[in-house]
């Protein structure tokens, strides 16, 4: 059986026959310290934004759910049970996290409704049981395999946490979907996600028929036979046989749910072709077609990747389950291959395109995160300028709650005898007992700032080794205050009794181009500090837009709990500078300091224009 606080989605607690390079240290073994960025993120979610969610699904969809069987109206996108779904997931990380849950009256409620519900054949689904409808008769937009793969998730995350209340439906539900769509059956679903899910349930269960069918899924896509009005099939992932698609193309969240469930079945099954395909596409994505905050997809239009280096500021559309949806497959690859990229990339999207989604009150979200807001900008329902404390696209308020809870699941992994600590926070560690007994104890800041200190409390066990990643982003930094090496992108140290490190990673304001092909912001740098990407927001800066910027910053200190401020030198432009047929008419401007924000803080003081590519003088 695998360990109780593996979360599902993330990663098997054992290799199958593909392996793994690196196992997850579980979820109870990760203790953030009170004050730490992470501990204060993930605080916020339980107190505030998870009740809040809840009391948005009670209106919605636990309504849909109540509503099975009955003549009257269904609310919201027919994917809504999967919303339900994602909080008992939520619940149960959080169960795991804290050993306690304030949400037993919700569980309780959704649980009996699902169970009452479902059909004796298995199927369950408040859209697909309304009158007249078909079950399965929409491939391409029904979302009915989808919306079950989060019911395996939620049960099997349940499960986990001593709550196998939800596995009798969930098993139901897959039997059925073994039925149907095992190898023996035929066809796929439009939106991926229950490749993944079957994995988890399989690795729960042992059931050998739920890894088959989620490899005959993933057999069949690329039939070409998915299309919905004018959007072709490589929207769905359905131009090309997996193992032969090596470009990140078509929905972003779907490509990256698609992506989770390759990795879990090469996790199972070793076929290798199926992993070369995932890492290929993962070059597209990571480095042709997401953004400098880690968002992905940049067309409003059908919610997809463009071409490469297509990466408009003001139009990205950088969905919020997008990024949810390649951490989890970041996670997956980190552990298949111990390569540091993937945990620099894991990083990134965290302190920027996941965390920027939800408002400083826990309770407003973005569905689509630009990097730029002009003045004047219309505030549409795809294209928000201020958040809303719900969306129509309800999926990514869920998505958060859910990944937000389970964030200590990325803290550390291990292997054989060697602990790699992956993110750094303020906390402690308890050694798995290959490691040794006792806890390791990181004190830090990060991303405040870049020290990081870390002494064992216990007893290694011998030949016990510990690596600490050396964040991609940086370029200065020093062990226990020398010049170390580094391997792979760790520090590579035994880990022997009475061990203390400190490490140094330099957080010095750096200006960066985009690639020259990124031709929406040639002429333009963006401002970072360690993981954290900078914007100007029209709140610190009037006239934002006749702004010009020098490369130069100084940090400005915002207190224990705030990450710094940049301030930089700017010349204001009072005349725009134009071209009246030969002749240049001179600039009035005038030099001023500006102020950037870290990006994820945009939108919380007011609607103003904002900007992350930043023109340079």
């Amino acid at each position: 059986m695998p360990h109780a606080a593996t979360p599902a989605m993330f990663a098997p607690d054992r290799p199958g026959q593909g392996g793994l390079s690196q196992a997850p240290v579980p979820l109870t073994s990760i203790h953030a310290a009170g004050q730490g960025w992470l501990s204060r993120f993930q605080e916020r979610n339980a107190a505030v934004t998870l009740p809040h969610v809840i009391e948005q699904l009670q209106r919605t969809a636990m309504e849909n759910l109540r509503r099975i069987g009955s003549d009257e109206d269904y609310i919201g996108p027919n994917n809504s049970d999967a919303d339900v779904y994602k909080v008992l997931e939520a619940i149960a990380w959080e169960i795991g996290r804290t050993g306690q849950s304030e949400h037993a009256d919700f569980l309780a409620e959704a649980v009996e409704l699902v169970t009452a519900a479902q059909q004796d054949d298995g199927y369950v689904n408040s859209w697909g049981q309304r009158p007249g409808y078909e079950h399965w008769s929409d491939a391409a937009m029904g979302h009915e395999l989808f919306t079950g793969s989060a019911l395996i998730k939620a049960a099997v995350a349940l499960a986990r946490v001593g709550h196998d209340e939800l596995m009798p439906v969930a098993r139901k539900w897959a039997d059925l979907v073994v039925s149907v769509f095992g190898p023996e059956g035929d066809g796929y679903d439009g939106h991926p996600g229950i490749e993944g899910s079957l994995v988890e349930l399989y690795r729960e269960t042992g059931e050998q028929s739920y890894l088959d069918t989620a490899r005959a899924l993933l057999d069949r896509r690329g039939q070409q036979q998915l299309r919905w009005g004018p959007l072709p099939a490589s929207f769905f992932q359905d131009h090309e046989p997996v193992r032969e698609a090596v470009e990140a193309l078509g929905h972003a969240r779907r490509q990256m749910y698609l992506d989770s469930g390759v990795a879990d079945v090469y996790a199972e099954t070793g076929d290798r072709a199926l992993y070369e395909a995932l890492v290929k596409r993962w070059e597209s994505a990571h480095m042709t077609k997401q953004y400098i905050t880690g968002g992905l997809g940049s067309r409003h239009y059908d919610e997809s990747f463009g071409a490469p280096y297509e990466l408009p500021a003001s139009r990205a559309y950088a969905e919020t389950c997008a990024s949810v949806a390649a951490v989890h497959v970041n996670h997956r690859l980190l552990l298949l291959s111990g390569e540091a990229r993937y945990a620099d990339a894991i990083e990134k999207m965290v302190y920027n395109a996941v965390a920027g989604a939800i408002g400083e009150d826990g309770t407003s979200f973005f569905s689509s995160n630009p990097l730029q807001v002009r003045s004047r900008q219309r505030d549409e329902d795809n294209n928000r300028i201020a958040r809303a404390p719900w969306l129509n696209h309800t999926c990514c308020p869920t998505s958060l709650v859910r990944l937000i809870a389970s964030l200590g699941s990325f803290v550390a992994t291990t292997k054989d005898k060697t602990l790699s600590i992956q993110q750094y926070v303020d906390g402690s560690i308890d050694l798995p007992s290959s490691i040794g007994e006792g806890q390791l104890v990181v004190e830090t800041a990060y991303p405040r700032d870049g020290i990081v200190k870390i002494r064992l409390e216990g007893t290694p066990a011998p030949g016990a080794r510990l690596r600490m990643r050396v964040p991609g982003w940086c370029e200065r930094h020093t062990y226990n205050g020398r010049n170390a090496l580094v391997v792979d992108g760790y520090f590579d140290q035994p880990l022997v009794a009475g061990f203390e490190a400190t490490l140094d990673f330099r957080m010095e304001p750096r200006f960066v181009f985009a690639h020259p092909r990124v031709d929406a912001v040639r002429g333009c740098r963006a401002a970072l500090r360690g993981p954290v990407v900078y914007c100007a927001e029209g709140v610190d800066n009037p006239m934002l837009e006749n702004l010009v910027f020098t490369t130069e910053a100084r940090t400005q200190d915002r207190g224990e709990d705030e990450l710094p401020t940049l301030v930089v030198p700017a010349n204001f432009r009072r005349k725009p500078q134009a071209l009246y047929l030969r002749h240049m008419v001179a600039v009035d401007q005038e030099e001023r300091e500006t102020t950037l924000i870290p990006y994820y803080q945009w939108a919380n003081r007011a609607s103003s224009p904002m900007r992350v590519w930043l023109p340079t003088i």
